[in-house]
């Protein structure tokens, strides 16, 4: 208010404190409380004179904003395109990620895409004008799967019911075999039957999503020796005489 008077006497509503300048023209104000709240204040002029009623300045004030974040808190390293955004229409858009991940698009809007390089706890922060400090988002960015196989890699050529197994309870299971090699059961599961019908160097892959929902980036291949069957030969005399 005015300088230069005397007996300055501030007055404010309950949603707030006068932190500094009371008997000052001045004064200093912490607002606790959103809503209608008020300022008021009188003094004494040079004259002597004191208004009948103080004056009452009207101030509104507002809550302040807490950002939300969405997107996955769970990932797979070496993931490109993760997504996660915040509430549109805002100004100042400012995101962060921890040490393990890179924003790849979006950075300064609503929206940014996220690849996770490093596997552990990593975090994604956004603050934007009107809010008082970042929201913290923690994301665990898993490891791919490696998929193990199991089974005979040195067979003979015909032979049925070779059993090639890899882990159990995973989904999303997909088997492959080399050409002369047939897939006779097991489809879809952790465990297949194959019949190899031509010889030589021979491969079974397979690749799955495990329960972090991470898949490993290319199939695991094993190796398969399929063998020709032996062919008896006799020898002796061909005639005989009785």
């Amino acid at each position: 208010t005015e300088t230069g008077m005397t007996g300055y006497t501030w007055n404010i509503s309950a949603g707030g404190t006068i932190t500094a300048g009371a008997g000052t023209s001045t004064i200093t104000v912490t607002w606790n409380t959103s809503g209608a709240q008020t300022v008021s204040v009188n003094y004494t002029n040079g004259n002597g004179c004191t208004a009948a009623t103080a004056t009452v300045y009207n101030v509104i004030i507002n809550l302040l904003i807490v950002p939300t974040i969405t997107g996955p808190a769970t990932s797979c390293v070496g993931t490109t395109d993760v997504t996660y955004f915040t509430e549109s229409g805002m100004t100042g858009y400012t995101w962060s990620i921890s040490a393990g991940g890179t924003i790849t698009a979006g950075a300064g809007t609503n929206t940014i895409i996220v690849s996770w390089n490093t596997v552990g706890t990593q975090t994604v922060s956004v603050n934007y004008n009107g809010s008082s400090n970042p929201t913290v988002l923690n994301v665990t960015v898993n490891p791919l799967p490696v998929p193990t196989i199991t089974g005979p890699n040195a067979v003979c050529i015909n032979t049925a019911g070779n059993v090639y197994t890899t882990q159990t309870s995973m989904s999303g299971y997909i088997w492959s075999v080399s050409a002369g090699g047939t897939i006779t059961a097991g489809t879809g599961t952790n465990l297949i039957t194959v019949t190899w019908s031509t010889t030589g160097a021979k491969t079974v892959s397979v690749n799955y999503t495990n329960s972090n929902g991470c898949t490993a980036v290319a199939p695991t291949a094993y190796s398969v020796t399929v063998n020709p069957l032996p062919v008896p030969i006799i020898t002796g005399p061909g005639s005989i005489c009785t």
